[in-house]
């Protein structure tokens, strides 16, 4: 490929994610659609782009959104937050994810002959949790979106992203460490909590001596980059140990996104300040660079040679939505929580890099069979719960504006219910 015409894709995808995130702010339109349908459009639609490239360099593009995706939730995940403040947060995410991934994963083991029990419970790991780029902007610009049932949204979307790629990444270890089903027992499971205590231990550790660090750098010019590499020094030397690398980098991220607490958790007389915000606002460019690529390339990779799929993904995005509607009942139970904050709860649902990272990681970094499928049913699951979330949310603003709200004991429901 010409390098020039290289360059003018390039600028032209991360113009079409500023765009996008830019529409996004005015519309509540997912920027992701953007992203995905211009992969598709450079890939299968127009050419330009050969997916055998891609397929080749996924592996390692994925890894680096892993990394960014959960050092970004352990800095943004409040631990006194979780912990005192919304203990509904906490129960949505979990009853959330489970609910959703059980119905997915029993669905399509029925469905397809070639998913084993646990490789079933892998796809509904995958599109088990919300994705919180969209939710958390898209809830901050809602009005009349009381601040309790807003801050449990908040709380939910930044643990699910963490907590459907630990699940997924512990579900990979059982496959490729056991054969089916007995790899949930006995030595299978064993091997697991071998992996990922290695992984807590080096990524806590690590954490620790960089707020040590960061005491004595955090003036300095380009700090972060240095940051940077000792955020890929502790991914390569947790793999190295025969740990998870992305779950050693959430642990590292916690304890940098929660110094202060940290400090007085372990009794420390000295107070650490982890990272700066200038820091932090880098960290997000950073992570939009990563997102902006990923997404793209997640559209140049997919087929259309096996349509139903597609089809098969509109199904569990209807799934999906139902279960959230159980989920939100079961913890709205007591809550105060008006009609109309419910079904804002039931819309946020949308899936996102998340998801778009795990669906080709199963068959094209650790060739697991039967998961060939994925990365099209994940694919159309994104598609349709970003656009169940948009169509959501204008329909709530529309019942909104129809008249006043009326507030009564927390209590507050659409003109004419």
């Amino acid at each position: 490929m010409d390098i020039g015409l290289l360059f003018l894709i390039i600028a032209s995808v991360i113009g079409i994610g500023f765009l996008g995130n830019y529409v996004f702010k005015k519309t509540k339109i997912p920027d992701i659609l953007f992203l995905l349908l211009l992969g598709v459009l450079l890939g299968p639609v127009l050419g330009i782009f050969e997916r055998s490239v891609f397929l080749e360099i996924t592996p390692y593009v994925s890894a680096l959104a892993l990394l960014m995706i959960l050092f970004d939730g352990g800095l943004n995940l409040k631990i006194d937050r979780v912990l005192r403040e919304v203990p509904r947060g906490s129960l949505l995410a979990v009853l959330g994810f489970v609910l959703s991934a059980a119905a997915v994963s029993g669905l399509s083991f029925l469905v397809f002959d070639g998913l084993g029990p646990v490789e079933s419970l892998l796809l509904g790991s995958i599109v088990g949790g919300v994705s919180s780029a969209i939710v958390i902007p898209v809830v901050s610009e809602l009005e009349d979106f009381g601040q309790k049932s807003r801050l449990v949204l908040d709380i939910e979307s930044v643990i699910t992203d963490p907590l459907c790629i630990i699940v997924a990444l512990v579900l990979i270890d059982m496959i490729i460490g056991g054969t089916g089903i007995n790899s949930l027992t006995g030595q299978g499971i064993s091997g697991v909590v071998s992996t990922f205590s290695v992984s807590i231990v080096v990524g806590f550790v690590s954490g620790i001596l960089w707020l040590n660090v960061l005491r004595h750098i955090r003036g300095e010019d380009f700090h972060y980059m240095l940051t940077l590499s000792f955020l890929f020094f502790v991914y390569a030397s947790t793999q190295i140990l025969g740990g998870q690398g992305a779950v050693a980098s959430f642990v590292a991220g916690l304890v940098l996104g929660n110094a202060k607490k940290v400090s007085v958790m372990l009794g420390l007389e000295k107070k650490y300040l982890g990272l700066a915000e200038k820091t932090k606002e880098f960290q997000n460019q950073i992570s939009f660079f990563v997102k902006t690529f990923f997404f793209v390339i997640l559209g140049i990779i997919i087929t259309f040679e096996n349509p139903p799929l597609f089809l098969y993904g509109a199904i569990l995005t209807g799934i999906i939505i139902i279960t959230r509607f159980i989920a939100v009942q079961i913890v709205s139970i007591r809550s105060g929580f008006s009609t109309m904050e419910k079904w804002i709860m039931i819309f946020m649902s949308p899936r996102g890099l998340a998801a778009a990272v795990l669906a080709s990681a199963p068959v094209i970094e650790y060739g697991i069979p039967g998961t060939e499928i994925f990365p099209e049913i994940v694919f159309s699951v994104i598609l349709g719960t970003s656009v169940v979330t948009t169509l959501g949310t204008i329909y709530i603003e529309h019942r909104i504006k129809q008249g006043p709200v009326v507030r009564d004991t927390e209590e507050v429901e659409f003109k004419g219910e």
